[in-house]
């Protein structure tokens, strides 16, 4: 096996996990993005991408129940709620 040995000052050391570390924070919070792993409550167009629907289709889906969250003017949408009133509509 071939073996490489990189010699590196500490300062070039430090640099080099902080660029790591920087790489990774960035990669784990986008792959959390993706998932919808960022927020539990969202406005519309949030949980219309979280959905993958059309503004009309979720408009739709409030009409047969789906759950929303009601505070003076701002409506917002509960991941877990949601995912849960999904649930009802499997198809075995």
């Amino acid at each position: 096996m071939n073996e490489v040995k990189i010699i590196l000052e500490d300062n070039q050391l430090d640099t080099l996990r902080n660029t790591i570390y920087i790489s990774l924070i960035d990669e784990i919070n986008r792959a959390r993005k993706d998932v919808g792993l960022e927020k539990r409550y969202m406005n519309k167009k949030e949980i219309c991408e979280y959905l993958h629907v059309a503004n009309n289709t979720l408009d739709k889906w409030l009409e047969l129940g789906l759950p929303r969250i009601m505070i003076g003017g701002s409506i917002r949408y509960d991941k877990r709620s949601i995912d849960e009133w999904m649930k009802q509509f499997l198809q075995k």
